[in-house]
């Protein structure tokens, strides 16, 4: 009996040797999961990944310098049409299809001022100077105004609201045409005169201090 109860004994210790350690079963466990933990993000690499905000702000290229700024509105006049480097300086063009009038200064410098010209059949073109200066001058219609309006009055005051000329006014050589201001601003720009050169009063006002009797005015179509 005793050699038979051994021998169940070491059979049963062999059979308790083939059978799975459960220690062994957990260490499978914790390889088995640790692929999962390779597939998520260690927390150096999140890290790495969350850096480019505060890094990406450290090297950022600086913004780029401001370019000069553009010239102000008032210095952005368009370039003359013309070619008005012919044309000695002081003396004043007037450009009749665009309603301007240009002070050539030299050195390639031009003062352009918007103007209200003859309007159909009544602009002209040609030479001709400053004839006389006047401040606020009074006015009489000439006679070619006068066959078309003949209602207007033979005077009137300088310094009226109803006068035409403005707050100056440049007389011409050629016929009775002038360069003047105007008290209705928003003729400037449009084909309105029965020839003359009208002008904002500012503007007049400008020109006249940079002219004199004498200056040569060129008329052009």
């Amino acid at each position: 009996m005793r050699a038979v109860f051994r021998s169940l004994v070491v059979l049963l210790a062999l059979q308790a040797m083939a059978l799975p350690v459960p220690a062994q079963e957990g260490q499978v466990a914790a390889i088995s999961a640790e692929p999962q933990a390779e597939g998520a993000q260690p927390p150096a690499e999140q890290a790495s990944e969350q850096a480019p905000q505060p890094s990406e702000q450290a090297v950022a290229p600086s913004p780029a310098p401001a370019q000069p700024a553009s010239q102000p509105a008032e210095e952005q006049k368009p370039a003359p049409k013309i070619d008005l480097s012919g044309y000695a300086p002081g003396t004043i063009v007037v450009e009749t299809s665009e309603r301007k009038l240009h002070l050539v200064l030299g050195n390639g410098e031009v003062i352009t001022y918007p103007v209200g010209v003859g309007k159909s059949g009544r602009s002209w073109a040609g030479n001709g100077a400053i004839a006389g200066k006047y401040i606020r001058p009074a006015w009489s219609p000439p006679k070619a105004i006068r066959r078309v309006k003949p209602w207007l009055p033979d005077y009137i005051p300088g310094g009226s609201p109803k006068n035409p000329m403005g707050a100056a006014a440049m007389t011409l050589t050629v016929d009775q045409y002038a360069i003047h201001g105007t008290n209705d601003p928003g003729s400037i720009g449009g084909f309105v005169s029965f020839g003359c050169i009208r002008m904002h009063n500012s503007d007049i006002l400008d020109l006249y201090k940079r002219v004199r009797v004498g200056t040569r005015v060129v008329v052009l179509q």
